[in-house]
Order: structure tokens, then sequence, then C-alpha cells
């Protein structure tokens, strides 16, 4: 048997002992600080709301870190494994980009990747641990179902992308050993579940959290004001694609369809929508520093990167010398279509690839922060259209045109209303658009290694190396093995 021990030693937890919690108050990047500025008992902790309103404003900022969602996860580590950049000799992902696991650098990355993650799942486990044996009278409102339903809806969530980062892929294997389902902050040991055990875990917690998260006001509200700041938590939207998200790794089309169409639905309300295309204005404006290159009006669950600026401009601009993070513009044009197409004005190419410096070839700029932007220090987690991309895949063999449909209507808000897809294309046509979404759409965050790793395809795309399981899954930190992983 296999088994996942949450250590102390191992894993910087919030929690000094089992009966002390640390409170540190700030940003996402001064939480968890080692030298706590105050020690409270944890049981007396969450005799108030602001416990665990405190809690969960931990994690959240745990995943901002750069080792999880602040880098790794998202541009860095994850992406460059999709081969969608052209690094420089000497770049500190070279090791990575060749798929070189054990080299130092690398490993050090994917080791940091597993320790935060579980750290964050640690601290989401003390608030489910609490929450139901918390005196319901201390919450005001809604309170009570949204943190618990947060809590269960970042806990699935972190551990798919574990899942689909250190197991074999659903469809290579599905009784493969996947990663422990840590379900309590406990010195207990965790058994590895097998890859479609831990699906399924993944998948009762989310559907719960869909049932806590129904009062949300993202959901609930009639006025946009009051729902806007619920993209920066786990709202009930996000849990919903999420769930379409975990269905499709697991090839269940059906219910895969059924939760990203509650999402493609409420973004096609007429009135009250709490989701919305990127208005056209907000793309070609005259003024840098208001367009909007991340479509932030479409962001279904989002981070807020208070430095963010400083760790953009290390990798995307000409501060980043030989650890520039871009395609060069050759790659970009394959990507998107230019030249072979004519799809130059595509708003992904044509607003987010900047000159910098002295650089032949163009910045990829899409995350550039400007003084005064209306758009800065976010940066996108789950997206809208990723609900249109899971249901066109869902429906290409038995409705193949409603699949077209759905990948147009995104073309469409990308400015390629000229150059529709046709409504002839074939299952498998449809499926090569859908790739081709993906590489454009989520360039620069993490999410393409996901989609070559779903369908366990043989090749990646600029890959010198057959794609298997030696690509695919990562390995476990040392002290992981040591412990029978």
């Amino acid at each position: 048997m296999t088994h996942i021990l949450i250590k102390l030693k191992n894993i910087t937890a919030l929690f000094l002992t089992g009966l002390w919690i640390v409170l540190s108050f700030g940003s996402c990047n001064d939480y968890l600080d080692v030298r706590p500025k105050s020690q409270i008992p944890i049981d007396l902790h969450f005799e108030r709301e602001s416990g665990f309103e405190d809690q969960l404003t931990g994690v959240y900022s745990k995943m901002c870190e750069e080792t999880l969602y602040g880098r790794e996860m998202t541009f860095g580590l994850v992406e460059v494994l999709a081969q969608n950049y052209d690094l420089p000799p000497r770049n500190i992902y070279e090791y990575a980009s060749v798929y070189q696991y054990t080299e130092t650098n690398t490993k050090n990355r994917i080791d940091a990747i597993w320790a935060g993650a579980y750290n964050a799942i640690a601290n989401l486990n003390v608030i489910l641990d609490h929450i139901d044996n918390a005196d319901r009278n201390i919450f005001s409102g809604n309170h009570f179902q949204l943190y618990k339903g947060e809590a269960l809806g970042l806990r699935s969530f972190l551990h798919l992308d574990l899942l689909r980062l250190f197991a074999p892929s659903y469809m290579e294997n599905p009784t493969a050993p996947g990663i422990p389902y840590v379900t309590e902050y406990s010195p207990k040991i965790t058994a590895k579940s097998t890859v479609g055990e831990t699906l399924d875990y993944i998948l009762s917690d989310l559907t719960e959290a869909v049932e806590l998260l129904a009062v949300d006001s993202l959901k609930a509200s009639s006025t946009p004001y009051t729902y806007r700041s619920r993209r920066k938590y786990f709202n009930y939207f996000a849990a919903e694609l999420t769930l379409a998200r975990a269905y499709l790794y697991k090839g269940d089309k059906t219910n895969a369809l059924k939760h990203a169409n509650v999402v493609i639905e409420e973004n096609e309300k007429t009135v009250n929508s709490a989701l919305n295309w990127t208005h056209f204005t907000a793309l070609e404006t005259s003024y840098e520093y208001e367009c909007d290159r991340t479509f932030s009006t479409e962001q279904v669950f989002q981070l807020n990167l208070n430095r963010m600026d400083d760790i953009i401009s290390a990798y995307f601009t000409d501060k980043a010398g030989s650890n520039t993070l871009s395609p060069n513009d050759n790659k970009a044009d394959l990507i998107y279509e230019k030249t072979s197409k004519g799809y130059g004005n595509d708003y992904r190419m044509n607003n987010c690839f900047k000159y910098d410096g002295v650089r032949v070839d163009k910045y990829l700029s899409k995350f550039w922060q400007y003084e005064n932007g209306p758009h800065n220090k976010i940066f996108p987690l789950i997206r809208l259209t990723e609900a249109y991309y899971i249901a066109a895949e869902a429906l290409k063999d038995t409705d193949p045109s409603q699949a077209v449909v759905l990948l147009n209507t995104v073309r469409s808000h990308r400015k390629l209303t000229d150059f529709p897809l046709s409504a002839t294309l074939s299952a498998n046509e449809i499926q090569e658009e859908i790739f081709k979404e993906y590489r454009k759409e989520f360039l620069g965050e993490g999410q393409l290694f996901y989609y070559y790793k779903r369908l366990n395809l043989p090749v990646i795309d600029g890959a010198g190396v057959i794609a298997n399981n030696s690509v695919y899954v990562l390995p476990l930190p040392d002290n992981e093995v040591e412990f029978g992983q």
C-alpha cells in the first residue's frame, strides 16, 4: 500500500502544533510568515466567523505564491511543458523543457508544487474539520454555506491539478496509482487512491460545493456590482466549470456537457448575467493601459497577485534576459494562424505581443501591468471560454453542427467573425479546432499541457520526444517516496 503523511517538517504548514494556529495578515506574499505576528488556540480561533474567513484568505494567499499559481502552475513550469515558448540558452527552464525532471532546479520546482498544494489542502481541511461543529449563529447571512462551499471546491480544485500532474491520465489507465486525496488535517497516513478513485472524490466534493454555493451572489444577485468581487473566490460558477473539467478528464462527456451548459446558459442570459463577453471597446481602445488583454469579464475564477508587475516583468519583458518566456514571432504566427489562415486581427495575438528593449521578437504581453491600469493584479485560473470548448468536445460526435456553433461563438468575440468554421466539419476536424483554441486562448496559463495529457496524445508539438508517462507524470518528492509512494 502507498501512503502520504502530512508532515510539518516537509510542508511549511500554517499550524505550529495541533493546538495553535498562526495568524498573519497582509498580501498574497506575506501570509504564512515563519515568524508569526500572533498565536491563538485553534479552537478559540474558530469560535468566530472571522476565523474561517482568515483561514480561507490564507489559502488564497498560498495559491498566489510563485511555487503555485503565481508562476509554476500557470505561466511557468506547466506552460513550459506544453512547448509554447522558445527558450533562450541558459533559461532557468531549459531542463524542464526537455522533460529532465531529475535535474536539480527542475526537481526543486516540482517538489515545491507538491508541498505547496498539499499545504493549502491541509489548511482547507482545518476549516472543514471545524465548520460543521461551529455554532451556526456566528455566521452572518449565507456565509456558512459560502465558506464551506469554497473550502470543498478549492480542495477538489487543488487535488485535480495534482492528479493531472503527478499521476497517469484517466484515459491512459484509470486503475493506476493516483494521488492521496487528503480529507482531514491529521498526522495520520492517507493512502494513495487510484486515478479513478481520486476523480470520484474530486467529483463528490465539487458536487457538494455546487449545492452549497447556490447562495453565491455571483449566481443569485441581480446587481452586477454586488457580485464582481466574487470572481476572486472559488464561486458557484467556478465549481460548475471545474466539475465540467473533471468529468471531461474522466471521459464522461454527458456530465461534462451538463455542467458546462450551466455556465454557458448564464453567459447567454440577456439580462443580469453574472458572466459577460469582454466588450470590443475594452479591446480596441487607443490607450495601452486600458486594454483588457486577459478578458477580465470572462474570468470565472481569478487570483489577486499583488506583486504581479514584478513577477511578470521578470519573464515577459526586456528585464528577463535569458529567462524570457515567450514564443518567437514565427511560433506566434503558427499558433494564431496569422499567415496560414489570415487571422492576424485575432485579439489574442494583435493585443498580446509587443516589442520591449532590444529583443528581435515580440514578447508575450498579455499579462503586462500598466500604471493606473484597470485590469492590473488579476490572473485568470478558470475562463468562461473553457465551458464552450468542453461543450463542443462533448457534442462533436453527436451534434457536430452545434459544436461548431459553440466554437464560432468564441471566435466571434476574438475578432474572427469573418472567418467562421464550416458547419460541415467532421468530429476529428472539430477536435483539431478545439486544440487550436486551447493553444490560442490559454497561452501562458498552463492549460495546454493538461489537454495533451487528458487525451494521452503521443506527440506534444515542439517536443523532441514521444509523449508518454515519462513526460506526462511528474515524479514525487523524495521524502514522499521514502514513505511508500
